[in-house]
């Protein structure tokens, strides 16, 4: 999908009354699609599911999500794996997981890129998470 495609789907997310589940596994969102992607999730009135797998997003990207999936309204479940799952991906995700009043439930898919330090954070996170019922 062309970087114009992508902001037309995003866009159109952002203001869907009834979308509530989006996968983008694959797609190559990349870092600049994350950041129009995370602007509509903050902002999607019935976005409840997003699955992001291999999207080609850097740690950047993830951080930026992670921002958006703290502010999300009603965003409840997200599965992540590949890219930007690193230590620093994990450090903003932990804290998108300790803010977030609505995530119910979060799959991440890990590869090579998250050390044990990054694991950590990630379930301290989850102890302190106020809505998350399922990993």
């Amino acid at each position: 999908m062309s970087d114009y495609g992508m902001q037309a789907v995003f866009e159109a997310l952002r203001h869907s009354p009834v979308l509530q589940s989006i996968s983008l596994n694959c797609g190559g969102v990349g870092d600049d699609g994350m950041q129009v992607l995370s602007d509509s999730i903050r902002h999607a009135p019935a976005l409840h599911e997003i699955s992001l797998s291999c999207s080609g997003v850097s740690e950047y990207g993830m951080k930026v999500l992670s921002e958006a999936i703290r502010d999300a309204r009603a965003l409840q479940s997200i599965t992540l794996s590949g890219d930007g799952l690193s230590d620093d991906g994990m450090q903003a995700l932990s804290e998108a997981l300790r803010h977030s009043p609505v995530l119910q439930s979060i799959s991440l898919i890990l590869q090579s890129g998250v050390s044990d330090d990054g694991m950590k954070v990630v379930s301290e996170a989850i102890r302190h998470a106020p809505a998350l019922q399922s990993i």
